[in-house]
């Protein structure tokens, strides 16, 4: 099924019937011959096909993978490619990695000159790390990484701890001048083109139906089938995250960088925005959503696991309007099986705001850092009250059919005090509670043991002054 849709790559106006599932990237190689956007791997774990998307209003700018987009949701918005920043001569970032000699084969360098031009234009306050960080979805194969982090320092050197705007970035020709002149012309094209807000009127037993926000997964597992289907489409980063009624309310479509750097949970968390780096790469983080997080029901999904111990509730709309909310840990029925019917949509999560910071710690085990699905991955919160526990928050995956609570575990330590003993206690009540199985990720037995390391980095993250690495190790060694 094609539909007609308008939208502005690099610098002209595109109109014209799109395949709704084709990927972007097939789009930009196979049909419109722009082959400076490279193919790769195809999930989004090499950046080689990286492009930057910009969306009213006011043009949020943001990278990411075009192989896991839909050209479906390009409607109204600014596409730019690696053609989108050439001119007569290569631009600051360009001829940075010429003199660095960052680049051999060339084969990546047009998706890091993309994801560090995305960065730039996220309208964030630019720090070393972070233009660092921002590359961490981006593969060189022979290159070696100390050229491109010279690259990197001296690109953003002139930007550091400022928020550039589009005409500092083009009189640092880093963009070209026509983005200065692209805000308006969204304007103008979102006035005569076809809305792109969602379609509700959705039920998911249509044949072929899918409901796309990020479709990070659904790309990677179903990319041929997506190709030649006429999905429907939420809008990632569509809408805030706000308080609302003492609440911290996250739209489903909020993605996972979005969720990280809000500043509402970071204030609540401390620690939120450095430790959700793991989560995944900074082009994929830009792309996945945490509703389809949720939806995808994993046992190891970070998102789940995350907001299932902070006591998070979840909100359900029907295509007719109709809303319910239940608590997160109930949505969970069993191994892919979600309290979730046909014509309902995950709408929002909801976690209680709290007065001041908490003690919460996130872990996550896996071979790769970023990149990579988890072995097992584990949240905590805690309150405490006079030396003993007052609420225990306990969240893991890898360890059960779904993302698990550990509700016995939680509930045998209220009221415990903060001991060594305790502490160490927990730990075989969680092995009592948990149920892992042998898979490609680890066997049964090397699970159980992640669960306890687990356990004891939550203790010495928010309970250092109280036990230590050594009092874990001797009791293993017992």
């Amino acid at each position: 099924m094609k539909k007609r849709c308008r939208f502005i790559l690099n610098d002209k106006e595109m109109e014209f019937s799109l395949s709704q599932g084709r990927s972007v990237l097939d789009l930009l190689r196979k049909d419109l011959r722009l082959y400076g956007t490279k193919e790769g791997c195809r999930e989004g774990e090499c950046g080689a096909c990286t492009v930057i998307l910009g969306r009213n209003p006011s043009v949020a700018y943001r990278p990411m993978p075009s192989c896991l987009m839909s050209a479906g949701q390009l409607n109204n918005t600014h596409l730019v490619t690696i053609e989108g920043l050439q001119g007569e001569r290569p631009n600051r970032l360009q001829q940075a990695f010429i003199n660095q000699g960052a680049t051999q084969c060339g084969f990546c360098t047009p998706g890091f000159i993309m994801s560090l031009t995305g960065y730039l234009l996220e309208g964030r306050t630019v720090t070393l790390q972070e233009a660092v960080d921002a590359l961490d979805g981006n593969l060189c194969r022979c290159t070696g990484y100390g050229s491109i982090r010279r690259v990197v320092a001296e690109t953003v050197t002139p930007l550091l701890g400022t928020v550039p705007s589009l005409q500092e970035l083009i009189e640092l020709d880093l963009i070209p001048a026509y983005f200065a002149g692209i805000p308006q012309r969204l304007t103008t094209l979102r006035c005569k083109s076809l809305s792109d807000s969602p379609d509700l009127t959705f039920d998911r037993s249509e044949k072929n139906r899918l409901l796309i926000a990020g479709g990070t997964d659904l790309y990677v597992q179903r990319g041929d089938a997506l190709n030649k289907s006429a999905p429907r489409f939420l809008i990632p980063e569509s809408e805030p995250i706000r308080v609302t009624d003492g609440m911290i309310e996250i739209p489903a479509s909020a993605t996972m960088e979005q969720m990280r750097r809000d500043p509402h949970l970071i204030d609540q968390f401390p620690g939120w925005h450095e430790k959700l780096r793991v989560l995944a790469s900074h082009i994929l983080r830009n792309r996945a959503t945490l509703g389809g997080n949720l939806v995808n029901a994993s046992p190891i999904a970070d998102g789940a696991v995350l907001l299932l111990a902070l006591d998070a509730q979840i909100q359900l709309v029907s295509s007719q309007g109709f809303r319910r909310r239940l608590s997160l840990r109930a949505f969970f029925l069993g191994y892919k099986e979600l309290d979730l019917k046909n014509d309902e949509l995950v709408e929002s999560l909801w976690v209680t705001k709290q007065d001041g910071p908490q003690l919460w710690n996130y872990a996550k085990v896996s071979k790769r850092e970023r990149l990579d699905i988890a072995s097992c991955n584990s949240a905590a919160v805690f309150k405490v009250n006079n030396g003993s526990f007052t609420f225990v928050g306990l969240a893991l995956g890898g360890v059960a059919p779904i993302p698990f609570t550990a509700r016995r575990t939680m509930a045998w330590l209220r009221e415990k005090p903060l001991t060594m003993e305790t502490f160490l206690g927990s730990l075989e009540v969680l092995q009592e509670e948990i149920s892992p199985i042998d898979d490609v990720r680890g066997s049964a037995d090397y699970k159980r043991r992640l669960a306890s390391a687990l356990m004891a980095d939550h203790y010495l993250h928010c309970f250092s002054d109280i036990c230590s690495y050594n009092d874990f190790v001797k009791e293993e060694a017992l």
